[in-house]
């Protein structure tokens, strides 16, 4: 089964402020490293990318899709610093999250 997901930064200002195709090759290596030869296909718009992937079910693990993203936050620090939301937990220490699902 092929699954198509699209993303966008979560953080509002950012995103209109920021064009993901600046950072295609980053997105792309990080999804290459990710999926291996399971990704089909990355295609980066202006505000949003699509990642193709190839899985056995009718998902893409969640475990690899927050691999995927910490792979991309190593590589754009820069990205990291303007876009990067930080959600506080009074048990466990901050979660972090640079892109959201938006299909």
């Amino acid at each position: 089964m092929i699954i198509d997901k699209e993303y966008a930064l979560v953080d509002a200002t950012a995103r209109l402020n920021t064009d993901l195709r600046d950072y295609e090759s980053e997105i792309n290596k990080a999804a290459s490293v990710t999926f291996g030869n399971d990704l089909i296909e990355v295609i980066v718009y202006q505000f949003s990318f699509v990642i193709k992937v190839r899985t056995n079910s009718e998902k893409i693990k969640h475990g690899l899709l927050i691999n995927f993203g910490k792979n991309i936050a190593k590589q754009v620090s820069s990205l990291c610093l303007s876009a990067m939301r930080m959600y506080p937990n009074a048990n466990h220490k901050p979660s972090y999250q640079l892109f959201r699902c938006i299909n």
